[in-house]
């Protein structure tokens, strides 16, 4: 589901065209903005996770401490993993463990993860080639490469224009929880935005988008899979997707489940299935009023076969 959030967004992308832009590190998984997975353009990592990794830092420094996980800590296992990594790329959790407990380094597996956040948020570490549906890791600076600094205030106001230029209308909240930044820094990349930004109320919030953008008019109809940024990208803008008067829990709150959108609609849920057309949908009312359903099966169909 997570290729598909990416290959939805590409004009006839398949499973095997995304999977491969991982592995080839055209496009790098790590914990980057709130302590979350994302999928970020290699030309972008390393300014965003300059900008956005001491906001994670600080948001993960409690499951850190209770784990036991200290700077000094981090450096000594981390001095073990860079040899083994050096050694032996694309190697996963499990292996970097087992090299770990060889050297009578034990760690927990919730330690593992924390040491593997921090090695990204340092950008020491980022995803390396999947093997057999295992994630593996590499050092980030073979798979990056070196890049034009940019300063804060600059990364600011980039990061506060791609999130507006993609995902506008939504308030500073939504930015704010997107970006996990905090509310002054949030402030200043919407301002840096200038007169560029228009500002309109609706039930007592303030949204903030860009006017005439050229897919502002254009209605989209696509199955969209669980915690997908069409929903998760936003806190409390989020509830102007929502049809009117249902029940949130039957969509998952728009982010636990996979949505069904037709036409800018919320039409309902949908899940993978074995058969043909390897989806099955959950619509909220009869599905004879929505449009485009059969491409739509179409479209995951062959992303799944190509």
């Amino acid at each position: 589901m997570a290729k598909w959030a990416v290959g939805m967004r590409m004009r006839k992308a398949s499973d095997t065209d995304v999977e491969m832009s991982v592995n080839s590190g055209e496009i790098i998984r790590t914990h980057v903005l709130r302590p979350t997975w994302h999928f970020v353009s290699r030309k972008d990592v390393r300014w965003m996770m300059e900008l956005s990794a001491p906001y994670v830092k600080k948001a993960t420094q409690y499951y850190d401490r209770q784990v036991g996980l200290t700077d000094e800590v981090f450096k000594k296992i981390w001095k073990t993993i860079e040899v083994e990594l050096q050694h032996e790329d694309n190697l996963s959790k499990e292996d970097l463990m087992d090299r770990l407990a060889k050297r009578k380094i034990g760690v927990e597996n919730l330690m593992a993860t924390q040491i593997l956040i921090r090695a990204e948020l340092e950008m020491r570490v980022c995803n390396g080639v999947r093997k057999k549906n295992k994630i593996t890791y590499s050092l980030f600076e073979r798979r990056v490469p070196q890049a034009e600094k940019i300063s804060k205030k600059d990364s600011l106001v980039k990061l506060a224009s791609v999130y507006f230029s993609s995902r506008s209308p939504a308030t500073v909240k939504d930015f704010m929880w997107w970006s996990g930044l905090s509310l002054s820094d949030a402030k200043f990349g919407i301002s840096g935005l200038g007169d560029d930004l228009q500002r309109a109320s609706l039930d007592g919030l303030d949204y903030w988008y860009f006017e005439n953008t050229p897919d502002q008019k254009k209605k989209t109809s696509v199955l969209l899979p669980a915690f997908d940024e069409y929903m998760v990208g936003y806190s409390e803008g989020r509830d102007i997707a929502f049809p009117p008067d249902i029940d949130k829990s039957l969509l998952g709150n728009g982010i636990f489940k996979p949505i069904a959108l037709f036409d800018n609609v919320v039409a309902g849920t949908w899940k993978k299935i074995d058969q043909e057309p390897f989806v099955e949908i959950q619509f909220l009312h009869d599905s004879k009023k929505y449009k485009g359903v059969k491409s739509k099966l179409e479209a995951f169909k062959l992303f799944l076969r190509k």
